[in-house]
């Protein structure tokens, strides 16, 4: 009796494991980038080159320590024509409070996949930090147009949340 080469099962597990890796390496664009507006660059556009999208500082109110603005919306939805251009979103981050703070922005949530956007920084008392996505990352590793952002070093302070229309 001849010797099979290879076994269904393992033919079968093979072909499995090659169809669901392929969609997750797709959706990993891993173009996130963060730095100063001088020396920063995404997608190998300068920070200085690109307008600032959406300004979030960190701030006391009410003697609370809090992200600023609690909402924010970033319009998509006329990408190209008339709207804003198609490039990467610029997000200016500033921390105005008089000790370091930590800053989480993440599009995480029970649902999202294993390529969702989760980004963590801490900032310095008064610095400012630029965040650049490209447009490939809010189309595929967003969950449903809504990113969270707060403080993964103190989860008193308030934070807020990016809706996204599309």
């Amino acid at each position: 009796m001849p010797k099979k080469l290879f076994s269904p099962v393992l033919l079968i597990g093979s072909v499995f494991f090659v169809f669901m890796n392929s969609p997750s390496l797709a959706l990993q664009s891993g173009g996130v980038e963060i730095g100063d507006l001088e020396t920063g660059s995404v997608v190998g556009q300068p920070f200085e080159t690109l307008d600032v999208d959406l300004m979030i500082t960190g701030l006391c109110v009410g003697g609370r320590k809090a992200w600023y603005p609690p909402t924010s919306i970033l319009d998509l939805r006329n990408q190209g024509a008339d709207g804003r251009a198609s490039g990467p979103i610029i997000i200016k981050i500033t921390n105005t409070l008089p000790l370091p703070q930590g800053f989480s922005f993440s599009a995480d949530s029970p649902f999202a996949g294993p390529t969702s956007m989760s980004i963590k920084m801490v900032l310095k008392a008064q610095e400012t930090k630029y965040i650049g996505i490209p447009m490939s990352d809010f189309t595929y590793v967003t969950t449903g147009g809504l990113i969270l952002y707060g403080s993964h070093m103190d989860p008193a302070m308030l934070g807020g949340h990016l809706v996204i229309l599309r």
